[in-house]
């Protein structure tokens, strides 16, 4: 017992070095030869399940952390973990009830109350949040993370004049805190002072701070630089910041690699399309699905037509990825399982997608609902198979604008930003994923109607106008005031929120022009995109 006591601890160091190397698979295999030769090691479970998860393993990742909580149901450590993996695979509801549970054993643990802050910002549960950030605070009342997480949820919120008291309380502690001054800079850039936001960023710009605060802040100081025509330095500030948010998420290069992956999958089950197309009971049972790639307007156009009487919108919920993940696992999801399933299989992932759609809304009676999430765009055959009545809208904006929209984005840490970390890498993705889009709508009966951002914002009328007649809801006034009813909404949680509650503005369209030197290498990638949807350079 000892020599195996002395050798498992040898292969757990030797796997923390590892790990903190960024050699994850190496690290990976000494912790799985740990839980060989120690099954009852917890920790070995643990931290198997966490480097699991930064691989993108998510299934491994959650069973490891399962296993280890088999072993030690108390351990808060692999309850966090196993929560964090619930909510990356769009378990919310199961990642709410084990933190509510963690909570309840350790009430006055500050990371147990962050974790679920964080979790209910996500569910859009915004007056939760606020009250477990207080609940942090009457614990760490000096804590100017805390007061930034707060001001934060008000800034994205819309309620600018309680988010400035609650930062300004944090920076009167705390001047040069890295994250009080990312939020004062989102509130100077709301209100036009875009050089004060510069000065403010600039001045923290170089002091300790997480990897992700650090991308976020060279993000918004390239925005910011945008805004203010100094293209050379916003370029620069962007790359950076998409640099740092791709060593985070792809330490070993492989995340972009799996994306692509998924997105080949999904092409490769149209090898063997069903010979007849399948009938659903009604229309009115499938919803819209508004697609394109990111950056192309989707956030704007999803409050436009959430402002209508008929239509109800879902803004960017894991509806498809969860039906996507039980169609995998009931047919192993081999090129031709899409066009072997059975109208009972069909049936049980129409299921799936509605009980997962009541969990995050109350259906409002006699509305339509709109799915906007934009790279449901991969996913059309399976979309397809199972809602053929649906309807599709696919937003179209110029492609090398939506390639510089997406170097200034921070969209969080998923696999597909792993490849946003250059003009080349964005180009080569988008090119992957509008030529599947293409083919899918050669090759498939789809219901579906193209709006070009550029013809929306310059004629608004006509081309909402004839968007709403394709789906069959009619012109309601409600839509001219979109912006009104997008300040109403508990929270907008896109990366580009600040942005749907402005009026209809201009000078987005066609902004790479001013660094059209920067897209030379790319215009070849992008020529075909380009001259296909319509655009003149």
């Amino acid at each position: 017992m000892a020599k195996k006591n002395i050798l498992t601890k040898g292969k757990k160091a030797r796997a923390e070095q590892l790990a903190l190397g960024n050699q994850l698979e190496d690290a990976l295999a000494l912790y799985a030869s740990v839980c060989k030769i120690d099954p009852m090691d917890v920790e070995a479970w643990v931290k198997a399940g966490v480097i699991q998860c930064r691989l993108g393993h998510y299934a491994e990742a959650e069973s490891s952390a399962r296993r280890a909580l088999m072993l030690a149901p108390n351990l808060a450590f692999a309850q966090h973990t196993l929560a964090t993996l619930l909510q990356y695979q769009g378990k919310t509801e199961e990642a709410s009830t084990l933190l509510e549970s963690t909570l309840q054993q350790h009430p006055d643990s500050v990371e147990n109350l962050l974790n679920l802050a964080r979790l209910r910002e996500k569910q859009g549960r915004m007056q939760e949040a606020f009250d477990l950030y207080h609940r942090i605070l009457r614990l760490q009342p000096e804590s100017p993370y805390v007061l930034a997480k707060q001001g934060e949820l008000l800034e994205k919120a819309g309620r600018l004049e309680e988010a400035e008291v609650v930062i300004a309380s944090g920076l009167a502690r705390d001047s040069l805190h890295p994250e009080l001054n990312l939020i004062a800079a989102r509130l100077a850039r709301r209100a036009g002072l875009h050089d004060e936001a510069v000065i403010r960023l600039e001045a923290i710009i170089n002091r300790p701070m997480s990897p992700e605060t650090s991308a976020e802040a060279h993000i918004l100081l390239g925005q910011l630089h945008d805004l203010l025509g100094n293209t050379q330095t916003a370029l620069q500030h962007c790359l950076e910041g998409k640099r740092r948010v791709a060593l985070a998420i792809d330490p070993d290069g492989s995340s972009g690699a799996r994306f692509l992956s998924r997105v080949v999958a999904e092409r490769n089950w149209l090898s063997a399309p069903p010979a007849i197309t399948p009938q659903s009971g009604s229309a009115a049972e499938s919803p819209v699905f508004l697609i394109g790639f990111l950056r192309s307007g989707t956030t704007l156009l999803e409050q436009i037509l959430d402002s209508h009487p008929r239509l109800q919108s879902l803004d960017e919920k894991p509806m498809v990825e969860i039906m996507e993940q039980a169609f995998i696992n009931m047919t192993k999801g081999r090129p031709e399982s899409l066009a072997e399933l059975s109208e009972e299989q069909i049936s049980e992932l129409r299921q799936i997608y509605w009980e997962e759609v009541a969990r995050h809304c109350d259906r409002q009676t006699n509305t339509w609902l709109v799915d906007k999430q934009p790279f449901n765009i991969f996913r059309v055959p399976l979309l397809w198979r199972v809602f053929p009545d649906a309807r599709f809208i696919l937003a179209v904006r110029h492609p090398c604008d939506v390639v510089l929209g997406c170097l200034m984005q921070n969209f969080g840490p998923t696999n597909a930003m792993a490849s946003f970390s250059s003009l080349q890498g964005i180009a080569e993705l988008y090119a992957r994923v509008m030529s599947a889009w293409l083919e899918y709508a050669d090759r498939l009966p789809l219901r579906w109607q193209r709006i070009r951002y550029e013809d929306m914002v310059s004629n608004f009328e006509t081309e909402v106008g004839a968007l709403l007649t394709f789906l069959d809801v009619g012109w309601d006034d409600a839509v001219l005031k979109y912006t009104e009813h997008a300040k109403g909404r508990s929270l907008i949680n896109t990366p580009s929120y600040h942005q749907v509650t402005q009026p209809l503005y201009q000078h987005a369209r066609y902004r790479w022009k001013r660094y059209e030197d920067a897209f030379g290498p790319v215009m070849a990638t992008l020529r075909p995109f380009i001259d296909g949807f319509g655009y003149r350079e």
